[in-house]
């Protein structure tokens, strides 16, 4: 039998509510490092000078790399990755303040570009201004300075890139003890021989597709030859244009070139080819003549391929004699055959020199015109190919005077075949 107590119930209650106690208190607990942090957040004080901070870093960096690395530069300092081109500029600043190819001597040493030039102290003073004036603004960390050792000395940030010296001849006096020298006897005066003069022939290619720049060329008050294509839109009239102003006009021939077909390597209408017979080539130079019967000669446009190819160079010449036109190598390859066989076959003929305008810049063009002039004082006479560009007209308008006064003679490519 069991027993039923008032009390029964009431201690199993009691029983339950401990229990319970017991369980939420005997739970574990989470460790403190299991709990989550509030996050710290960076004031706008902190947050500018952390900025701050960084970009003087990035500052401090680009100044060591700048002035303490040596050798690499920086890429603002165009005076160094230009160096050849201030050597240019500093012949063309020489040579445009009245001084001689032989009054200045140049040596490359390293890195250094050193210059000698025997003139005088007026002369370096002015040199001086044209140089600060020409090339410290062009080139972008260059910096020059002169001592009082007569020389001028150019700085790319802290390396010296080029040094002119500028020294007197030196002049040699008798020593007080030397005996008098004795005059000598008359000598009857004798007639020297008149020197010959230079002779200089300017050929313009490419002619036929703009009028007034053809027109500018033929307004320059010495003889230019004009070398015309055969199918250029305006070939015809400038031909007349020319003939009528008493200048001369050749036929500017298009020929295969190395590499054909390629890109940039179509010589044009009216061209002559390596794979074409004979009878294709004499058919072909007949039909260009034809077209403008104003020309005298012929020079070759592209043809590094034709020209150096034996046989269709000796069909070309057969028909050039028939039609008596004289002939002019422009060498556009250094295996061209050209000028060689139409000497072998007795065609009047002369080759190119020097190419003038390969850069399209006024003072490169006229350092160009230079070497053409120092070619033809050695053997007399000199040719240069030039293109109807803006820079070559000017370079030539302002250069012919100064040629003219050194006795340079400018006459027609004709006058200088043989």
């Amino acid at each position: 039998m069991v027993r039923k107590s008032s009390g029964g119930r009431a201690s199993t209650s009691k029983g339950r509510s401990s229990t319970t106690k017991r369980s939420t208190r005997s739970a574990p607990r989470k460790p403190r490092s299991t709990r989550k942090k509030r996050k710290k957040s960076f004031s706008l004080k902190q947050i500018v000078f952390i900025i701050a901070g960084l970009a003087f870093l990035l500052m401090a960096v680009s100044w060591g790399i700048i002035y303490y690395q040596g050798r690499k530069a920086p890429a603002r300092l165009s005076c160094l990755h230009n160096q050849k081109e201030v050597t240019t500029d500093i012949f063309s600043v020489l040579f445009r303040e009245g001084l001689s190819r032989k009054s200045v001597k140049w040596v490359s040493h390293g890195h250094v570009v050193s210059f000698t030039i025997k003139a005088g102290r007026r002369k370096e003073l002015e040199v001086y201004r044209a140089l600060v004036k020409e090339l410290a603004r062009k080139y972008k960390g260059l910096r020059l300075k002169k001592n009082r050792h007569d020389n001028i000395k150019f700085f790319c940030g802290k390396r010296v890139t080029h040094q002119l010296t500028f020294a007197l001849p030196a002049v040699s006096y008798p020593s007080a003890k030397a005996k008098p020298i004795k005059p000598l006897p008359p000598v009857a005066r004798t007639r020297l021989p008149k020197v010959k003069a230079i002779k200089v022939a300017i050929v313009i290619d490419d002619i036929g597709y703009d009028i007034p720049i053809a027109r500018d060329f033929l307004n320059l008050p010495v003889p230019i030859t004009l070398s015309i294509f055969p199918y250029a839109p305006h070939s015809k009239e400038i031909a007349r244009e020319a003939r009528s102003k008493h200048h001369e006009v050749l036929m500017h021939l298009p020929m295969e070139p190395e590499g054909y077909p390629g890109k940039g390597k179509d010589p044009g209408p009216g061209a002559l080819y390596v794979k074409m017979s004979s009878s294709e080539i004499v058919r072909q130079i007949d039909s260009d003549l034809d077209r403008i019967p104003e020309v005298c000669g012929v020079n070759n446009h592209m043809g590094s391929r034709f020209t150096c190819d034996p046989k269709c160079v000796k069909v070309l010449m057969e028909t050039l004699k028939k039609r008596k036109k004289f002939f002019l190598d422009s060498r556009t390859s250094t295996k061209s055959v050209g000028f060689k066989i139409a000497e072998e076959d007795g065609i009047p003929t002369a080759k190119r020199d020097v190419f003038l305008d390969n850069i399209r810049d006024v003072k490169k063009i006229r350092l160009q015109l230079d070497r053409l002039v120092e070619r033809a004082k050695k053997k007399g006479y000199g040719v240069g190919i030039g293109h109807p560009h803006r820079a070559t007209y000017l370079a030539l308008k302002k250069a012919i005077p100064d040629y003219q006064k050194e006795g340079v003679e400018f006459v027609f490519i004709s006058s200088l075949v043989r």
